[in-house]
């Protein structure tokens, strides 16, 4: 009876320590996870930082180009207004 008592005491110690190994392995997943997330997270603002640079200087390259020749923009926009009309329209 002694050693079963034992045995069931080693058993629960046993137990015990898995259950603290366990806990410190889903600690340590958490902060790796939320770690990676993180440096995505930066990733993507970088990314859309730089796209939004991007677009800024597109968009006032195409307006220094419709102010120097108005005409000409207006005759593109049309064209590409009628263009995408007929697509619309099948």
């Amino acid at each position: 009876m002694a050693t079963s008592q034992a045995s069931n005491q080693e058993l629960q110690e046993q137990l015990d320590t898995l259950r603290k190994d366990f806990a410190e392995v889903t600690k340590t997943l958490r902060e790796l996870t939320t770690a990676y997330a993180k440096e995505g997270q930066d990733r993507v603002k970088v990314a859309a930082s730089h796209a939004q640079d991007q677009v800024k200087e597109s968009f006032t390259k195409v307006q220094g180009e419709v102010e120097s020749h108005p005409y000409s923009s207006m005759a593109v926009a049309f064209g590409i207004g009628l263009v995408i009309g007929k697509i619309l329209d099948r």
